[in-house]
């Protein structure tokens, strides 16, 4: 070590190379960007290889799909258009329908209305006659009255059980009295029968 001249030990000089050091950090970041710009190459080729690939699939997908699509609507169309056509068709028949429905309710009705008098007439054997037969619905049943004069209460008895063998609520002798309009055992009846409406 060189003394100056109070004791003082002298510095060495040493040279620093700038220039040398700028150079080696510009280097390592020319690497770096080098490696980061191929990678970035690398993703992007990728990219676009398999956009190349796959857009073509997709944009065949798409077609098929579109021109799916289009079939459907037209179908859906033509399914609409009968859809109107048939509603059109049961606006015109339901009434028709409505009506038939009812005229077949009305005429069931006419026939057991019908039916309930000329099985209580039928019953009407020997020894029998009627002073009046009544028939009227009422509180959605048929009701039969009949007032007749019989020969005997037998006679009478036998009427009521002939003419209630139809399925009824009510088929009775609702009242009995001696008459001598036929015979001398003769009695005179009201008879009500009640057959409910289906």
């Amino acid at each position: 070590m060189n003394l100056s001249s109070i004791g003082n030990g002298a510095h060495n000089t040493r040279s620093i190379n700038v220039c040398v050091n700028l150079l080696t950090e510009w280097a390592s970041d020319q690497a770096r960007l080098k490696a980061e710009m191929s990678r970035y190459a690398l993703v992007t080729g990728l990219a676009l290889v398999f956009a190349a690939v796959t857009v073509p699939v997709l944009e065949r997908v798409g077609a098929q799909e579109s021109s799916r699509q289009r079939a459907l609507e037209s179908r859906l169309a033509g399914l609409q258009a009968q859809l109107r056509q048939v509603q059109a068709e049961k606006d015109v028949v339901a009434p028709k329908v409505e009506r038939a429905q009812v005229l077949a309710e009305t005429r069931g009705r006419f026939d057991r209305f019908l039916g309930e008098l000329y099985v209580v007439l039928d019953a009407a054997k020997t020894g029998l006659a009627f002073a009046t037969a009544k028939i009227e619905v009422r509180s959605a049943e048929i009701v039969v009255n009949c007032r007749a004069d019989a020969e005997s209460y037998e006679a009478a008895a036998t009427f009521a059980d002939l003419a209630g063998r139809t399925p009824n609520k009510v088929s009775t002798l609702s009242s009995t009295r001696p008459s001598t309009l036929l015979s001398s055992n003769g009695v005179s009846f009201e008879y009500l029968k009640k057959v409910p409406l289906p």
